[in-house]
């Protein structure tokens, strides 16, 4: 009999934490470890490029050429510093260019992002991302051969 209100405390002290938690207000969501933050793609163009970069948050990355895993590795701490400070601030978004949409030889680069912030950014944003992806990806690319 002793240990039904033992049970009813506990219960309680449970629920009541429960009902707490919930109470926080709305927080901006993060990304989990390991999360893809940038994806960026080249495709096509004379040079039938089939090129990837995955970025994550922590600044690992992934870059794979004709869908051949060609390298992994984290950014330096400038390059780390400078997609983190996006991440907090844009949200997602996805930025499609094509330098000859329909014809030949046409190039499209794309860049899908991810980011947790609450601004919806401007498309000089977008594209100062994109090229930002662009860049490093012709840095990876140069460092491999």
């Amino acid at each position: 009999m002793k240990r039904r209100p033992f049970l009813a405390i506990v219960f309680l002290l449970l629920v009541g934490t429960l009902l707490a938690a919930c109470d926080q207000p709305g927080a901006t969501p993060t990304p989990r470890p390991g999360a893809i933050l940038l994806s960026y793609a080249r495709t096509g163009g004379i040079a039938g490029f089939q090129d990837q970069l995955n970025v994550g948050l922590g600044g690992e990355y992934f870059l794979s050429r004709g869908g051949q895993a060609q390298r992994l590795g984290t950014l330096s701490a400038e390059r780390r510093g400078q997609l983190q400070a996006w991440a907090g601030r844009f949200a997602p978004f996805t930025l499609t260019l094509e330098d000859n949409p329909g014809g030949p030889d046409n190039m499209t680069r794309r860049v899908v992002w991810t980011g947790t912030g609450r601004t919806a950014p401007s498309e000089t944003a977008q594209r100062q991302i994109l090229d930002w992806a662009s860049a490093l990806l012709d840095e990876l690319n140069a460092s491999t051969r």
